[in-house]
């Protein structure tokens, strides 16, 4: 239960004179209905129209079905203070309308901020108090605690005080410990990987969570790579004003990889990084020469390091049951190191990055089909000056490490869309895009598609560039029973495309991919889910087709254990 909005304040008996006088105050607002074979006068109505009231009074059958639809038609509408008074003189029924204030709150210390500041709301709606409840919920949850809503009324019939009462959930789990293993694997290197992971929730709603992942190389298919770790921890607090924390992230790796060397140069450490596969770019084993020049292949050990920590915030604009709006910050300090034994360092590339978004869902009916918009909008903008390997090589229209730049400008829309179309399926649209201002990005800017990030039949990384756009179109089951498991297969098509940017000839050419499959997820409470996704390219364009079928995947699948 956790927060519940405030109930609906039933209708209030009161008698026929006392009615008159208020209504008497109200004259202009006065408006006569008949029910029947009664006469019903509404009196100190502020947010009905006289067609709404027709229509709420012409499917009413007796007064009191009138009164009571009348009532809840304000809430209904968002109106969480307004009650009607009644009552019945002859054949006249009188109903008036008290629009309340929120005079006070009553609530244990640990919550009441989270309201406060509705407090002498002069029309408090579902929106405002929503708005408040969302952290406040979430606090609530995290701390194993539910809340019921009440009211207190006064001698002032328009001054109402909320009352949060707490209690104890008694099934409450403040730990969560997950372990799961995939073959979607790495960008960088590997094919079958594990992760395991702590969550904590503390009794003041901080949430606090540790991650491992590891590349299980002992299993084969590891594309070179010697071993992976990485490691996450992220704490975060729902304070009054938004969902504010810090992340920090460490990943380590070594890798032997197929180099191009220029023969032009001596082999220097320069002319290597072009031609290094998923340092430069992941199409150079797609047979790419991006920088023109002559070279030969040679066998190199990289040595990669990355570390970041990261605030973060977010804030709840507007909420209600119908629709959320959020606005998110992230200030994040990146430094990225790529060794290569015997030449050096080939990327190194410090910034500090700081991204502002904006997060948009509502339920909506669309061509009378119930349907979830979601909407999102992020721009990060590199805020150091370059240093490092960034902004080192001055050479025209090649793609090259030394011509990537920490200060640049980057915007990722995004939409989604889920329609009902039938009892049992949802049909599932999600479009994902980036686009740079013109400028080569950092190596953990960059868009990527492959394997967990889209476009299922083939590897991570199989796209890279400074641009991109991600489709997938998926009609999913809504889920079927069996054998206590729920199953959810789903039928797809992806597209994707990917582009660097301030590039000439072949190395700025937009490079295309698409594929058609079909997933089965399969799941047993919150504890036990696995999954399984297949897939078929149907399309490519500017990609050599025999070195991308080296990419091509028969197969992902993913086991998550939750306890």
């Amino acid at each position: 239960m956790a927060i519940d909005l405030p109930p609906v304040i039933p209708p209030q008996a009161s008698t026929a004179e006392r009615i008159e006088q208020y209504a008497a105050a109200q004259s202009d607002s006065i408006i006569d209905v008949k029910i029947g074979e009664y006469d019903l006068r509404i009196s100190g109505n502020r947010y009905l129209s006289r067609e709404q009231i027709d229509l709420i009074m012409g499917v009413a059958k007796t007064p009191a079905q009138a009164v009571n639809a009348l009532n809840q038609a304000y809430y209904q509408l968002g109106h969480l203070l307004v009650t009607v008074y009644f009552a019945h003189r002859n054949n006249m029924i009188f109903a008036h309308v008290i629009n309340g204030h929120l005079a006070a709150i009553k609530a244990p210390e640990s919550i009441y901020p989270y309201f406060s500041g509705l407090i002498g709301d002069e029309d408090l709606s579902r929106s405002e108090f929503d708005s408040k409840r969302v952290l406040a919920n979430l606090k609530s949850k995290r701390a194993g605690l539910d809340y019921a809503i009440t009211y207190q009324l006064s001698e002032d019939p328009t001054a109402f005080t909320l009352v949060l009462t707490e209690s104890v959930k008694e099934d409450h789990d403040s730990t969560d410990i997950s372990v799961s293993v995939n073959n979607f694997g790495n960008r960088f290197l590997g094919r079958y990987f594990a992760n395991a992971t702590i969550k904590h929730d503390f009794s003041s709603g901080l949430e606090a969570s540790l991650s491992y992942d590891r590349a299980l190389t002992e299993l084969g298919e590891v594309n070179g790579g010697d071993y992976y770790d990485g490691y996450t921890l992220r704490v975060n607090y729902p304070s009054s004003y938004g969902l504010y924390g810090v992340e920090a992230r460490y990943t380590e790796y070594e890798r032997y990889a197929e180099g191009e060397i220029s023969t032009d140069n001596g082999a220097l450490l320069n002319d290597v990084l072009c031609g290094l596969p998923l340092v430069c770019d992941l199409t150079a084993s797609l047979g790419l020469n991006l920088d023109g020049t002559a070279t030969e292949q040679s066998l190199l050990r990289l040595m990669a390091e990355t570390s970041s920590v990261a605030l973060t915030g977010e804030q709840v604009i507007s909420s209600d049951a119908l629709h959320r709006f959020t606005v998110s910050q992230r200030l994040e300090k990146i430094d990225s190191t790529i060794n290569i034994d015997g030449f050096g360092t080939a990327l190194d590339e410090p910034q500090t990055t700081l991204e502002l978004g904006l997060k948009y869902n509502k339920l909506i009916r669309l061509f009378g089909v119930g349907s979830q918009l979601t909407v999102q909008g992020f721009v990060e903008a590199g805020l150091g000056s370059d240093e490092g390997t960034l902004a080192s090589d001055d050479r025209e229209g090649v793609v090259s490490t030394g011509r990537r730049t920490g200060e640049f400008l980057v915007a990722r829309p995004r939409i989604g869309l889920k329609m009902a179309v039938t009892d049992w399926a949802t049909l599932k649209t999600d479009v994902i895009s980036q686009f740079s201002d013109g400028q080569q990005l950092p190596l953990q800017q960059q868009f990527f598609l492959g394997g967990a990030a889209g476009l299922n039949a083939y590897l991570p990384g199989v796209l890279v560039g400074d641009s991109g756009v991600y489709s997938k179109f998926a009609l999913e089951s809504n889920g079927l029973p069996f054998f206590g498991f729920t199953f959810t297969p789903a039928v797809f098509a992806e597209y994707g495309q990917a582009w660097y940017e301030d590039a000439s000839g072949e190395a700025g050419d937009v490079r295309s991919l698409a594929d058609i499959g079909f997933s089965v997820r399969a799941a047993l409470g919150k504890g036990f889910v696995t999954e399984f996704l297949a897939a078929t390219p149907v399309y490519d364009d500017n990609l050599d087709e025999n070195a991308l079928s080296q990419l091509e995947v028969d197969f992902f699948w993913r086991l998550s254990l939750t306890f």
